[in-house]
């Protein structure tokens, strides 16, 4: 039963840890991460993303019924002091991608599609949360501004406000996620032209035939070529498309198990290394590692992605090997921490490496359980 162990940690310790020393009362506003001795982070810098991967996992848990009874004032002040310190206007509008929560002042105003993205799911589940209209106010501005702001060639998004190369899938598979929610959440077909652009992206460009691995970075036509980076792959990222290719097809009423299992069987041959069941966090085509740590999230990743294929194909093996993998990860990233808190990365002996606790892994743990609480 390590599954419902992994998930009651996270319920009864992880969810409330991060609403109290995951919160900056002061400021109103949520940090980047904890110390390694489960203090809050010092310096008021926050990305954009993680403030809104931390809203949408209140909200969302709120909406639930399974979070502490103040998860949802916190995910609702967090985003007032998002919007109003970062926030740009004008023509070229959208989410600045870094700001600082302690001077209010905006550290990196580039309008960056991860983290727009981003702020769409957050807003998705603050909307179902609370039914306040004036979140879908802020979800079509937001959807505005990044079809226009991030204008690009060639299908997809720009992956900047700057036209930043290399151009990733991450971003985009994000935006699908995002998209996906809104679909989820309102039942009404205003988004789906959204989720079916980002979601046809993954066939028309990041695979590049059947079988085929899924390609991280790109030049500015969709190019693959090693001056852009496209030799590094990211196991944890096939494992994600997993579970959003699942939820897309529950949605859509299609059936793509190929794909799915595709995506599945490369991330586990590229992304294990030695004896150990956890995915490297990069490696090579020929499945040669290119960094030696195995950081929690492609584990979570990989977790979700073994349950979807559990759900659509109803075969008991998934499921088993998901029970294995949880009672592997309790009992390494999740040993010797702080309470409510987790090892971020292992080096290949199982030992941490990381420097901080990132509250960006609070969202994969979240996404882990959402379907299943």
């Amino acid at each position: 039963m390590s599954l419902a162990q992994l998930k009651a940690l996270f319920l009864e310790s992880i969810l409330p840890t991060w609403g109290a020393s995951g919160f900056d009362e002061r400021h109103g506003q949520f940090v980047e991460y904890l110390e390694l001795d489960g203090r809050p982070q010092q310096n008021g810098v926050v990305r954009t993303r993680t403030i809104a991967r931390q809203i949408y996992v209140h909200a969302h848990a709120s909406a639930l019924g399974v979070a502490p009874p103040s998860s949802l004032a916190l995910a609702e002040r967090a985003f007032d002091n998002l919007h109003r310190i970062a926030w740009v206007g004008g023509t070229r509008a959208g989410y600045a991608r870094a700001f600082d929560r302690s001077t209010e002042t905006v550290t990196d105003p580039v309008r960056d599609l991860y983290d727009n993205a981003c702020v769409v799911l957050a807003l998705s589940w603050l909307l179902s949360a609370t039914g306040k209209e004036g979140y879908r106010r802020r979800i079509d501005d937001t959807i505005a501004a990044i079809d226009r702001t991030l204008q690009a060639p060639c299908g997809g998004w720009a992956e900047d406000s700057d036209g930043t190369l290399p151009r990733r899938q991450n971003p985009h598979m994000h935006y699908l996620e995002a998209a996906l929610a809104l679909c989820e959440t309102s039942r009404a077909p205003t988004y789906r032209p959204a989720e079916t652009k980002a979601f046809a992206l993954l066939q028309s460009h990041f695979l590049l035939g059947p079988h085929d691995l899924l390609h991280e970075n790109f030049g500015p036509r969709w190019e693959v070529a090693d001056t852009f980076g496209s030799q590094m792959l990211e196991p944890g990222h096939m494992c994600e498309w997993v579970w959003l290719t699942g939820r897309h097809d529950t949605l859509t009423q299609t059936s793509h198990n190929e794909v799915r299992a595709d995506l599945l069987a490369n991330a586990l041959r590229i992304g294990r290394s030695g004896e150990s069941p956890f995915l490297v966090d990069q490696a090579l085509a020929s499945g040669v590692p290119v960094t030696p740590s195995r950081r929690l999230w492609p584990q979570v990743e990989m977790l979700k992605a073994l349950l979807t294929q559990h759900r659509w194909l109803d075969d008991g093996s998934y499921l088993a090997e998901a029970e294995t993998l949880s009672s592997e990860m309790l009992t390494s990233y999740f040993q010797d921490v702080p309470t409510g808190c987790w090892h971020d990365r292992l080096d290949f002996n199982n030992r941490p490496i990381g420097g901080t606790i990132p509250a960006s892994s609070l969202y994969h743990l979240w996404t882990a359980f959402a379907d299943f609480v």
